[in-house]
């Protein structure tokens, strides 16, 4: 990964790269003063940093880690020539887009009220907006006629599914942001792709992979596949919005050559 990307800069760190940062919170939009851009990651560094996680819907700590430093370079390192990363590891991407997708199990249920909110409406709402650009209000969640609570928005009066949005959600909180999610064709769009039939399709399957299923209306993240399935090899997956919008692992229930199976896989 570009260099920068490689070190975690918090308070008290003194550098180039802290002067980057700085020059970068500086073109953000932001209710705190211009800061000097003088390398040394400070209480105001820190603030700003705090701030600019927030708008992102980042972890708040105000720490330049991984997932804030590609948020930076996503959204203001060009404006001042500053290179993206130009080289991915893929493989340590992959580990952490199923780690992230791993602390989402469990936290959506809408059998479930918290405050009289489904448990999880706040992270559905963060999904859609940060991986297909959609600002959901309460209401979206709601029966336009029996006002009931659904765990699929309705948008231009249909039930909207969010599989695919949480699939592209775990690559950005992965540090990938230039994956997103058409909403207009139902597929991810950025430096992924769908495979094609081949002798080697199963065998070319790799962590987080995309699968898809019933003419791409399901989305789900690849653990691995069972190799004692050589026939009708089933998947090890990650779904989101399964029943009451829950996310869970499923075991083998995802076959290869069921279903239209295919998958997309990072370049």
């Amino acid at each position: 990964m570009n260099e920068t990307l490689a070190r975690i800069v918090r308070f008290g760190s003194r550098g180039e790269d802290v002067v980057q940062i700085q020059q970068m919170l500086n073109q953000g939009r932001s209710a705190l003063p211009l800061l000097v851009t003088d390398g040394i990651f400070g209480a105001k560094s820190e603030s700003r940093t705090r701030e600019f996680q927030g708008q992102h819907h980042l972890g708040v700590d105000g720490i330049v880690g991984p997932q804030t430093w590609a948020e930076l370079l996503a959204q203001l390192g060009n404006i001042l020539g500053i290179p993206p990363v130009t080289t991915l590891d893929k493989e340590a991407l992959r580990k952490r887009v199923i780690e992230e997708a791993g602390k989402l199990v469990g936290k959506v249920d809408f059998l479930q009220t918290i405050d009289g909110r489904p448990k999880g409406l706040d992270l559905i709402q963060r999904m859609f907006e940060d991986a297909a650009d959609v600002a959901l209000t309460d209401d979206d969640f709601k029966d336009p006629i029996t006002k009931a609570w659904s765990p699929q928005p309705y948008l231009s009066g249909k039930k909207k599914s969010w599989c695919g949005i949480f699939c592209v959600y775990c690559y950005h909180q992965a540090g990938l942001r230039s994956i997103r999610w058409d909403l207009g064709v139902g597929a991810p769009r950025g430096p992924i792709a769908l495979n094609s039939w081949n002798p080697q399709f199963v065998q070319n399957i790799q962590l987080a992979d995309i699968g898809t299923v019933a003419t791409q209306q399901h989305h789900f993240l690849i653990e691995h596949v069972d190799p004692n399935s050589a026939f009708t090899p089933r998947l090890h997956t990650i779904d989101g919005n399964l029943f009451a919008g829950r996310i869970q692992r499923r075991t083998g229930y995802h076959a290869v050559g069921k279903d239209n199976f295919n998958y997309y896989s990072l370049h």
